[in-house]
């Protein structure tokens, strides 16, 4: 169990205050290594480094009020034990396994924890995200799936989502391999409301080694509004990033964007040339070999 002053206990307990979102946290966990840290910095010192939050000097208070914070801090080791209990993980930065690509989203796009069932070794792994927004076409979608087993075989890990249709095909393409390959799920709700239809494809894709990440509180959603930051997640965790059949105004196009933007390699699937010329087109298996080549230069 996490001591009262680890970055877990620390980031929990500030969330649940009122007004203190992700941004303030991250800026909070970036400055102190928790809060019997914090305390240990004069009052002048810790507004120096809140300087230009919003409500710095109100915050400054709520945080140096002992009892308050130590029924935050105590509350959120109660939530800890309950995840626990469940067999869920919780991350945070800079806790051990805390996923690198995350730190290069901005802003309130970047989560402070992420919620984890499974196996988090494969964070740690080379990954490749596959984003796709059905309907799709029927040659997109064959190529797609012809990539996804040439990456198992390589040992490549997929990083998907938990919705039906394409994600579900990758994943029971992962389970079906032989041996079974893991997959890195991103659900785009809390990991408590996951549908129900689409929980034993989860439960399989763990047992096969996998994980299912969220970066929403348990009970969280679903919201089709949270969709793009379940996209953008998805592009941050991979070393490389592949979008079938692309389209605009989409969560997907949201990830596209970002992705370019960081330097992400990204790749395009599609039953005709892309016109976004940001995408190296994979049209052939002799393609395939250009994802690997970029996950191995990244990883």
């Amino acid at each position: 169990m996490p001591a009262p002053d680890d970055p877990l206990t620390f980031a929990l307990a500030l969330l649940s205050l009122d007004g203190v979102g992700r941004v303030t946290t991250r800026r909070l966990l970036d400055q102190f290594d928790g809060y019997e840290d914090l305390r240990r910095y004069p009052r002048e010192q810790i507004r120096t480094r809140l300087r230009g939050v919003p409500g710095a000097d109100r915050l400054v208070e709520r945080l140096l009020d002992r009892t308050a914070m130590e029924e935050a801090l105590s509350d959120a080791r109660k939530t800890l034990e309950a995840l626990q209990a469940r067999r869920l993980t919780l991350l945070a930065p800079p806790s051990p396994g805390w996923p690198d690509g995350i730190d290069d989203l901005e802003g309130s796009d970047r989560p402070v924890l992420l919620y984890a069932y499974g196996h988090t070794a494969i964070l740690q792994q080379p990954r490749v995200a596959l984003l796709a927004r059905p309907p799709l076409s029927e040659a997109a979608f064959e190529t797609a799936q012809a990539l996804v087993r040439h990456l198992l075989a390589a040992g490549v890990v997929p990083v998907t989502g938990t919705q039906t249709g394409f994600d579900v095909v990758i994943h029971k393409l992962s389970t079906l391999h032989e041996p079974p390959r893991p997959t890195l799920m991103v659900a785009p709700c809390g990991l408590a409301r996951i549908a129900p239809s689409n929980r034993p494809m989860v439960s399989a894709a763990v047992r096969a080694g996998g994980l299912c990440l969220s970066s929403f509180p348990l009970h969280h959603g679903p919201f089709s509004h949270d969709d793009r930051e379940r996209a953008l997640l998805q592009a941050a965790l991979a070393h490389a990033v592949v979008f079938v059949e692309p389209t605009a105004d989409t969560p997907e196009a949201a990830a596209l964007d970002w992705a370019h933007a960081h330097h992400r390699p990204v790749f395009g699937i599609s039953a005709s040339p892309p016109d976004d010329d940001r995408l190296h087109p994979l049209r052939e298996p002799i393609d395939f070999d250009w994802v690997l080549a970029a996950v191995r230069h990244r990883s």
